[in-house]
């Protein structure tokens, strides 16, 4: 014995939604799908129009991406849809973008070095609070490529997404990879591990806000005595180097008649001493290194500030994922094949 039956589909195309139905026959044999499966509606995405759809769900937030689908390409998608679109494309994102492809290898001149950044950017999540997103970002010295990768997760788990990401651009065809950070010391042990090779530098402007810090503890807020401190030691780092400057500050703290201002410079000195050789910066910069994290800073503005820290914005932990996924894809410079490979 037959059915009969008809069957709808939703095509979304750059043109908008066209909904196309048909009539199909089935046979009554158990082996055959059930009647209430086959007329279920469903929904299939063009190429192009799926790239639309993932690239303004990442851009904006989702009742704004639905509404300027509407009204720009007629294309009808609820804000539901466009948060279950960015949670299926992004495990196929992620398996493209983990795997070693010789494709992707960065054309790197032998005499050039590859630039690496890490910092954490704060996610507020829905049952767990405030919790730190690890971004990396790795772009040559000439500015012509560019790959953003971000880890919800344990720091644990940063060294190795580091070391992937490494191999899978070619990193060994530079002259030397340079890792710029802050001086947390998390990020220095985990990469370290996992990318002994890598010359690991503290941002300059890091170390000058813990100059600040102890400026501000020995003089108060806003004191001009204080400005000039830090402006004075600050300069002194840059131009004479750090052994210069904690042997700076010893004296200074021995001139002081105040614990709370001897232990300030205490604290900073015990900063300063483990990371000498990451410090010196009259050496770097004599050998051309880059001494600031500036890249990466403005990474976590556009990467993840701007699309997930928007006013009262609140993720699960698999959505955020996503997100990160989807937008450090976009934001990197083979997007474009990324996503054709993954729509």
């Amino acid at each position: 014995m037959r059915h009969k039956g008809r069957s709808t589909f939703e095509f979304i195309t750059r043109f908008g939604n066209f909904s196309l139905t048909g009539t199909y026959y089935r046979c009554g044999c158990s082996v055959s799908k059930s009647v209430n499966v086959l007329v279920a509606a469903g929904r299939k995405f063009s190429r192009a129009a799926d790239e639309l759809v993932v690239r303004y769900g990442a851009c904006q937030s989702y009742a704004q991406a639905s509404n300027y689908l509407r009204k720009d390409f007629r294309i009808q998608l609820s804000s539901e849809s466009l948060r279950s679109r960015i949670l299926a494309v992004s495990g196929p994102i992620r398996h493209y973008r983990e795997k070693a492809d010789d494709a992707y290898q960065w054309d790197l001149e032998p005499d050039e070095k590859l630039y690496g950044y890490a910092d954490g950017v704060l996610i507020h999540l829905r049952d767990e609070g405030w919790k730190e997103c690890k971004l990396l970002r790795y772009e040559d010295a000439g500015g012509k490529h560019l790959s953003h990768r971000a880890l919800l997760g344990p720091i644990g788990r940063f060294g190795p997404l580091a070391r992937r990401e490494a191999i899978r651009i070619g990193a060994g065809a530079a002259e030397e990879l340079v890792l710029l950070m802050d001086g947390a010391e998390g990020f220095h042990r985990h990469l370290e591990k996992n990318l002994p090779a890598a010359r690991q530098i503290v941002d300059y402007w890091h170390v000058c806000q813990h100059i600040g810090d102890c400026a501000t503890a020995l003089y108060g807020p806003d004191n001009d005595d204080g400005h000039r401190w830090r402006s004075r030691y600050c300069h002194l780092l840059r131009k004479d180097g750090p052994k210069k400057l904690i042997n700076s500050l010893k004296q200074s703290k021995r001139r002081r008649s105040s614990d709370t201002e001897k232990q300030a410079l205490s604290k900073l000195i015990r900063f300063l001493k483990p990371r000498l050789k990451r410090i010196d910066y009259p050496a770097l910069l004599k050998q051309g290194y880059r001494v600031d994290s500036g890249p990466i800073e403005s990474s976590c503005k556009n990467v993840v500030q701007q699309r997930l820290k928007g006013s009262g914005m609140r993720w699960s932990r698999p959505g955020a994922t996503a997100m990160l996924e989807v937008r450090c894809a976009l934001h990197s410079d083979n997007w474009e094949k990324t996503i054709k490979n993954c729509a």
